[in-house]
């Protein structure tokens, strides 16, 4: 019997001597997954019923009328009374004035009529005569040909072609001082009485001994100068032509 029992309990031994002589394995740590958590939904926002109108009782004994619309025709009474147009008085006469001998009006005596001043004017100077020259023996058959070309133009009244011509025949003679005095004349025609003057003082100034060219260019001065109203110098050159 004691045999049996000790047979039965040796593998029991063996069993637990072979655990105690195995080392323990260590063992590992285990990472755990963490899951994100998940955004909560967002719930839309609940739209709000409109509040119902407002429904307005009339309390009792009251009546509703309808809007006018202002389109209705009504008659506007004035306010104002009618103005009465009284027919207007007959225009009272005022003593006529007597005329006197130098034909200005003379007042009545008692009225209180005012004579006008007379407006004296400026004195008119008369127009000086411009007059002709002839060209001197001898000019250049060029220039007398310029010259019989100016003479048309004016006569026909295109006084610019007169101007390019006798222009044209002073580059040939710029010396000669009847081409100058021409050209002044028709400065005089053209209404340019300052180029007029200029110029007829130069043709006074070539004529030299020439007299006679002389005095008609202080002639065409005094004229040139009455024209830009300049009376008093217009008289002194009339002053100076008649002195030659």
């Amino acid at each position: 019997m004691k045999n049996k029992s000790l047979l039965a309990f040796l593998p029991l031994l063996v069993l637990a001597s072979a655990c105690s002589t195995v080392p323990e394995q260590q063992q590992k740590p285990v990472a755990k997954v963490v899951k994100p958590k998940q955004p909560a939904p967002v719930k839309p926002p609940i739209a709000k019923k409109p509040a119902p109108p407002v429904v307005r009782k009339d309390p009792p004994g009251t009546a509703t009328y309808a809007i006018d619309d202002a389109k209705s025709s009504f008659k506007i009474e004035p306010s104002v009374p009618a103005m009465r147009i009284d027919p207007m008085a007959p225009p009272v006469e005022l003593p006529s004035a007597t005329g006197s001998a130098d034909g200005t009006a003379t007042p009545a005596p008692g009225s209180n009529l005012i004579t006008p001043t007379p407006v004296v004017s400026a004195p008119v100077m008369p127009a000086y005569a411009v007059e002709d020259v002839r060209m001197p023996a001898g000019t250049s058959p060029a220039v007398v040909a310029l010259l019989t070309e100016a003479d048309r133009n004016r006569a026909s009244g295109d006084l610019d072609a007169a101007v390019i011509s006798t222009e044209r025949a002073l580059r040939i003679d710029s010396r000669n001082p009847a081409l100058t005095y021409k050209l002044a004349q028709l400065r005089i025609k053209q209404n340019k009485p300052q180029l007029a003057e200029e110029l007829a003082g130069k043709a006074a100034l070539l004529a030299g001994s020439d007299l006679d060219l002389k005095r008609k260019s202080w002639l065409l001065i005094a004229e040139a100068r009455r024209m830009q109203q300049n009376y008093q110098g217009a008289k002194e050159a009339k002053a100076k032509a008649e002195s030659f």
